[in-house]
Parts: structure tokens; C-alpha cells; sequence
């Protein structure tokens, strides 16, 4: 009787012991078969982690206006700023503005206007011309006188306007234009120059007269001192020129 009251516990004690081991074996492998259990507590699975701002995310960037495309966000292509409009020209406006002080241009008025409209290519002062004037200055008040003229043009390009002021260099045997009645000369076109056979003249003038000769004038010069010698029996005409310095007698042509 005393043997199987000690054998009844340690039996049971054994029994407690074996279900014991074998519940926590049955445990392990539990936990190794589960693809969603990780024994490292840095891994983890959850999806959350780049939502919460911990990997990489999307990079917007924003063009903005006046930017100088050198930040991080970039640049637009380069503006280019349109050329200005070329200003207007006029190739008779350049042509007076290249005429020089002190050349000569061969013009004459031909009882109406210039026979040119655009300044021809300057010649010597000493060659032979009809009409051969002088430029003595541009885009000033002209003096005037005996000879002296000023040619104008007004540009409807630009709205300039230039001026050559011009004094006549005088040459015998040509012939210019005057107004005459009965045996009187009126009046004589300084600034003309006209064919000494011109059948044809135009309004007012009604004669033509030759440049017979050029003088130094000398003090109280009248056409009396155009006279070549006591034979010299031509009816003479005389113009003042350059401040009366200049003594021009004029005859009728032949």
C-alpha cells in the first residue's frame, strides 16, 4: 500500500513534464512556417514606411517666370529679342548729305528748277561748264547776292531737310538767260545757263545773252570797264558778283 501511493504522483509528475516539452517543440515550428514573422526587428514588411517620408518619393518641380534656368529645377530655352527695324533711307537724302563743302557740282537752273534732281559727281572748279557752282556751305541760312543760290531738299522719308548753299563760278562763252525790254535789260538769271542757239525760252525770260568776259573788279566797275579797247564797240551788260568783287559782262549773243 505505501509503494503505490509514492509511485502515483511521481507518475503523474513525469506525464506534466513530457506534454510540457512537447507543446513548446509544437510552437517553433509554428513560427518558422510563418512567411509574415521575421526574428530581425530592423525588417520590416509594412508598406507604410516611404508613405511616412522614410524612402525616396516623387520629385515635382515648378517652372516659374523670369527664372534664369540655372537652379536645380531648370531653365526654358534662351528668349531671343527681335532685331530693331532698320530706319528708313533715302538715296537723295545721302546723295546731298555727301556733297562736301567746297567742291564743285555742274548745275544750273534752266529758268524753272535745277536741271538735276539728285547731286551729280563733283568736278574741278577750274573745268568748263555752262553751270558750274561752288558749295560754300551745308544746311545753314545761305548767303545771298550776285551768283549765289542754295539748292534744297526736303526729304518725305526721314523729314529731313538739307541745304548746299552754292556760289557761281563763272565761265566765259556760255550763255544764260535775262529779261529784256525794248533795248533794256531787266534783269539777268544769275543761276542759269541755257544753249547760246536756243530758239525757245521759258517764262519770263524772253532773251539770252553771252558771258563774254570775267574781272577782277576794280573800284566803281560798271560796264564800261568790260570794253576790250577803244574798238570795242559791243553793247556790254555787267552783274557784281562775290560781294563785288567779281566783274561779269554779258553781250547779245551773235
Amino acid at each position: 500500500m505505501r509503494g503505490r501511493r509514492v509511485a502515483g504522483p511521481l507518475a503523474w509528475l513525469l506525464v506534466a513534464l513530457l506534454l510540457a516539452a512537447c507543446g513548446r517543440r509544437g510552437s517553433d515550428r509554428d513560427d518558422a512556417s510563418d512567411p509574415s514573422v521575421s526574428s530581425d526587428p530592423s525588417v520590416s514588411a509594412s508598406p507604410t514606411d516611404e508613405a511616412a517620408g522614410e524612402g525616396p518619393g516623387l520629385e515635382i518641380v515648378i517652372e516659374g517666370g523670369g527664372g534664369s534656368g540655372e537652379g536645380s529645377g531648370g531653365g526654358g530655352a534662351e528668349q531671343t529679342r527681335p532685331e530693331p527695324a532698320p530706319e528708313p533711307t533715302d538715296p537723295t537724302e545721302d546723295a546731298f548729305r555727301a556733297v562736301a563743302q567746297g567742291t564743285c557740282l555742274p548745275i544750273h537752273r534752266d529758268g524753272r528748277a535745277w536741271n538735276v534732281s539728285t547731286p551729280p559727281s563733283a568736278v574741278s572748279c577750274r573745268s568748263e561748264w555752262a553751270g558750274l557752282f561752288q558749295v560754300t556751305a551745308t544746311n545753314t541760312t545761305c548767303a545771298s547776292g550776285v551768283g549765289r543760290d542754295e539748292w534744297t531738299y526736303h526729304s518725305s522719308v526721314t523729314g529731313n531737310t538739307t541745304t548746299l548753299c552754292l556760289n557761281r563760278v563763272w565761265v566765259p562763252n556760255y550763255c544764260v538767260l535775262a529779261e529784256q525790254s525794248g533795248n533794256a535789260i531787266n534783269s539777268i538769271g544769275h543761276s542759269t545757263a541755257v544753249g547760246c542757239n536756243a530758239t525757245e525760252v521759258p517764262v519770263p525770260y524772253n532773251q539770252v545773252l553771252v558771258i563774254a568776259a570775267v574781272y577782277r573788279a576794280p573800284p566803281g566797275a560798271t560796264a564800261d570797264h568790260c570794253r576790250a579797247g577803244p574798238q570795242d564797240y559791243r553793247h556790254y551788260w555787267s552783274l557784281l558778283a562775290d560781294d563785288g568783287n567779281t566783274l561779269v559782262c554779258f553781250t547779245p549773243r551773235a
